[in-house]
């Protein structure tokens, strides 16, 4: 059972259930659950890959695919690149964490100055999407 502790009927209801599995001896297992994103938050995770695709491209810059018997093949960034290649191993290295939809807010925040601190370093401006910009 998931109880939201903001609420106060739900807190009074899990510290209840929590007292009565202690007294009854009973094992437990407790974990918090972080908020997940909001589905514009997901939009703007998605929109972010678009922006930084277009900006590599936009400076010529080329993906240099290495999977066709050790040749180089050069194309240009889309967003399946920059996530499946750029933002999912940073994502499973801090938070050991596969999936894109797993990730809470925080966590992409983490994620995305990791990106605009490398790409930034190598003078490419890498900001996450505004309001204004998911609805363009």
């Amino acid at each position: 059972m998931i109880y939201n502790t903001s609420i106060e009927h739900e807190k009074k209801q899990a510290i209840s259930r929590f007292i009565y599995l202690v007294e009854n001896q009973k094992k437990i297992e407790l974990k918090g659950l972080s908020e997940k994103r909001t589905s514009k938050q997901n939009r703007a995770l998605h929109k972010f890959f678009v922006i930084m695709c277009e900006q590599l491209n936009e400076l010529g810059m080329e993906f240099q695919y290495t999977g066709l018997k050790g040749l180089t093949l050069s194309v240009m960034y889309t967003p399946s690149i920059v996530k499946d290649l750029f933002w999912r191993p940073i994502q499973i290295a801090l938070f050991d964490i596969e999936s894109t939809k797993d990730v809470n807010t925080e966590q992409i925040n983490k994620i995305t100055d990791v990106i605009s601190k490398f790409f930034g370093d190598r003078g490419v401006v890498v900001e996450f999407p505004s309001i204004e910009q998911l609805t363009q």
